[in-house]
């Protein structure tokens, strides 16, 4: 199972969700240390952890408020053997070929993007692979079903996000559901985000088959230990 670190990030600054509301951002500390710049905890993390992949949430972009483009190359740049999956509210094929064109021009290649449906505006999936595969992520916010109902339709086999946003901050998992949603999108391949925050959590979802895990309250509680 592939676990992945997450990272929030709002004016350039890494912040987490308090009490399982999205807009309930503060800057990042960890056992009282600033851990808000994004390579500081990056770095941290893959020294503990044996991490390969970060999904960073542009939340400046998703929000419409402008974006942390400048940031995000400078990570990329920083961390080239690491992949990223990025989210930054794309919402047409349009922006998604102007990022990839941007990071084109500027040799960066070790990233992927998620489509999130929280912003996505066009449900002809096939229009957004421009340049490379993409992850798919359902955002739970009480409009999924929808997408939930298309994607078990969907012939092509999708990275899935299933992003319970509601469970933001290490809240809890509703495994039963998890099943089932397992057994509807059977043919793709699942990460779970939100809600996670116990090694015993994620052998749980690997026991079901889940393929990956998004997490920042589990990977930073690890901050001070040892290797996972």
């Amino acid at each position: 199972m592939q676990i992945i670190l997450a990272v929030d990030i709002i004016d350039g600054k890494v912040v987490k969700a308090y009490a399982g509301l999205r807009i309930n951002y503060k800057v990042l500390k960890i056992n009282g240390v600033d851990y808000s710049d994004p390579i500081k905890l990056i770095k941290e993390i893959i020294k503990k952890t044996n991490i390969s992949e970060v999904y960073i949430a542009d939340l400046n972009a998703i929000r419409k408020l402008g974006n942390n483009n400048q940031l995000i190359d400078i990570i990329l740049k920083f961390f080239p053997k690491i992949n990223f999956i990025i989210d930054s509210g794309f919402d047409y094929p349009l922006s998604v070929f102007n990022f990839h064109r941007e990071k084109k021009l500027k040799k960066l290649e070790n990233y992927n993007l998620i489509l999130g449906t929280e912003t996505l505006k066009n449900f002809n999936l096939k229009s957004y692979y421009l340049y490379k595969p993409h992850y798919i992520s359902i955002d739970f916010n009480g409009n999924e079903s929808a997408w939930i109902d298309k994607l078990e339709k969907e012939k092509i086999q999708y990275n899935l996000i299933l992003m319970f946003l509601r469970n933001v901050g290490g809240r809890g998992l509703n495994l039963k559901y998890i099943v089932k949603l397992k057994r509807k999108l059977k043919k793709h391949k699942i990460s779970i985000a939100g809600g996670l925050k116990t090694q015993e959590q994620i052998s749980q979802l690997k026991r079901i088959d889940i393929d990956g895990v998004i997490s920042s309250s589990y990977l930073h509680s690890r901050v001070s230990r040892d290797k996972i």
